[in-house]
C-alpha cells in the first residue's frame, strides 16, 4: 500500500460497516512491513484509548507477516503456539492433504492472552484479544478472507457492544457553489450541532452540483430518522434562499 500497489479498499469497507453499525471511526493508519513501525503504531493506538482496535494483513507464513509479532512487542507481551489456532492451521492443511511446516506453524504464534478466530476460506486464523478493555481484532488482508471472517463474526462481537444507532441522508443541490454555500452551512450546523455534515462536489465550480451527506448516532432509530429528515428539510430552506435547488432524496 505504501508504495502505491495495493489500494486500501479493506479499510473503507470497514469503516462503512462499523458506521452503520454505530461505531464512530477516528483514525485509519497504513504501516508498513517493519516490527517497529508497526509496534509503535500500535502502542499509539492503544494509548489513545479507544474501545475497538482493527489490524489487517500480516497473518500469513512469510518473513513480512508481522502482525503478531508487531502486536505483542507493542503490548510487551510473550508469543506462543496458541493449541486452538495451531489445530485449525493443521486441520485446515490435513484437508488439502498438506503437513504443517515451520512457516505454517508461523500462523498459530500469538501473543499471550489473545484468541484466535476461525477463518472459513484461508489459512490463517484471525486474533481477538481484550487489552484492558480495548477490543483487538487481527484479520487477514485477503479482502475475501477479511469480509467473511469480518460479517461472521466481528459485527457481531461489536453489535453487542455499541448502543447506539446511525443513519444517513444525502441528496443534491444545483445553482450554487460550495465556497458559496459554505457559510450556510456554517449558520446551519449551529442549529443542527448533533448532524454531521459533508459536501461533496460533483462537477466544477462553474458548474456547482454536489452532493450533500448527513449522518448522525442516537440511542432511538426512529427519532434520528425524523431528525435527520427535519435537517434536510431545513437544509433546503437555506438553499432556496440563496436561489438554489435540491433534489434527489436518498435515505
Amino acid at each position: 500500500m505504501l508504495i502505491g500497489k495495493t489500494v486500501n479498499t479493506n479499510a473503507s469497507w470497514i469503516a462503512s460497516q462499523l458506521t452503520s453499525a454505530g461505531v464512530t471511526v477516528v483514525r485509519i493508519t497504513t504501516v508498513g512491513d517493519s516490527i517497529g513501525e508497526l509496534s509503535k503504531a500500535i502502542a499509539e493506538s492503544i494509548a489513545r484509548k479507544p474501545s475497538i482496535i482493527i489490524i489487517t494483513g500480516g497473518l500469513g507464513p512469510t518473513y513480512d507477516d508481522l502482525t503478531a509479532e508487531g502486536l505483542a512487542s507493542a503490548l510487551k507481551l510473550p508469543r506462543d503456539a496458541n493449541p486452538d489456532a495451531l489445530a485449525q492451521v493443521t486441520k485446515k492443511y490435513a484437508s488439502m492433504g498438506m503437513q504443517v511446516t515451520p512457516a505454517r506453524r508461523k500462523m498459530a504464534i500469538f501473543p499471550e492472552g489473545s484468541q484466535p478466530i476461525r477463518n472459513d476460506i484461508g489459512t490463517a486464523p484471525g486474533i481477538i484479544m481484550d487489552y484492558n478493555g480495548i477490543l483487538v481484532f487481527c484479520l487477514p488482508g485477503v479482502p475475501k478472507e477479511m469480509t467473511a471472517m469480518f460479517s461472521s463474526y466481528i459485527i457481531k462481537v461489536i453489535g453487542a457492544c455499541a448502543h447506539t444507532s446511525f443513519a444517513e441522508r444525502s441528496f443534491i443541490t444545483e445553482g450554487i457553489a460550495e465556497s458559496a454555500l459554505a457559510p450556510a452551512i456554517d449558520e446551519w450546523r449551529q442549529l443542527h450541532p448533533g448532524i454531521y455534515i459533508k459536501s461533496h462536489p460533483r462537477g466544477a465550480e462553474s458548474v456547482p452540483t454536489l452532493e450533500i451527506h448527513l449522518s448522525a448516532t442516537g440511542s432511538d432509530p426512529v427519532a434520528l430518522g425524523q431528525s435527520l429528515k427535519d435537517a434536510e428539510e431545513s437544509f433546503t430552506s437555506f438553499v432556496l434562499k440563496l436561489g438554489g435547488r435540491t433534489r434527489g432524496s436518498v435515505v
